[in-house]
C-alpha cells in the first residue's frame, strides 16, 4: 500500500506543484496546498486503481479548489512575489510568459493552465470545470488576448 502510494505522488507531483505555484502567490501557500491534496488522496484509497487519465483529472481538480479555497482564507495576508521562488515553474517556459498568466483572472488563468502547461483539450477542460466547451473556447481566447496585451506592453 506504501508504494502504490508513494509511486502515484511521484508520478503526480509536478502536475500539482505547477497547478499550486500559478495560483497561489507564495511558495509556503503552494506546499501547503499540494500537502492537503496527496493528504486527500490518501484517504481516498479507492481512487488508487483507477485509469491514469481519471485520477490525473480527479487530481487537476482537486488541486484547484485547493487553491481556491487557500486563496478565500488567506485573502488579507501578504504574499511573497514569484520571483522569490527558488523553484522553477516550469523550466520550458520563459519567466515573463508565467508571470503574465498568473496575472490573469482566474476564469481565463485556469483554462490557458490547463491546455499549454498540463496540456489537456478543451473537452477535457471542459468536464475538469464543468463548463460548456464554447465557453472554454471563449475563455481561452479572451485569455490569449489579455496575455498578448499584457506581453506586447512589456516589451
Amino acid at each position: 500500500m506504501k508504494d502504490s502510494f508513494e509511486r502515484l505522488v511521484e508520478t503526480y507531483a509536478d502536475t500539482v506543484t505547477r497547478i499550486c505555484y500559478v495560483n497561489l502567490e507564495s511558495r509556503a501557500d503552494a506546499e501547503d496546498a499540494w500537502q492537503n491534496v496527496f493528504i486527500k488522496l490518501f484517504k481516498s484509497k479507492k481512487l488508487w486503481d483507477k485509469p491514469d487519465e481519471e485520477l490525473r483529472k480527479w487530481l487537476v481538480t482537486v488541486t484547484l479548489n485547493e487553491c481556491r479555497d487557500m486563496k478565500r482564507k488567506l485573502f488579507h495576508r501578504n504574499h511573497s512575489d514569484i520571483d522569490e521562488m527558488d523553484v522553477s515553474y516550469a523550466p520550458d517556459f520563459d519567466r515573463d510568459l508565467v508571470r503574465a498568466v498568473r496575472n490573469l483572472p482566474t476564469k481565463y488563468r485556469q483554462v490557458i493552465e490547463l491546455y499549454y502547461f498540463e496540456g489537456y483539450s478543451i473537452s477535457e477542460i471542459s468536464g475538469i470545470l464543468s463548463e460548456k466547451e464554447n465557453t472554454i473556447k471563449s475563455r481561452m481566447k479572451r485569455g490569449k488576448e489579455l496575455l498578448k496585451g499584457d506581453l506586447t506592453n512589456e516589451s
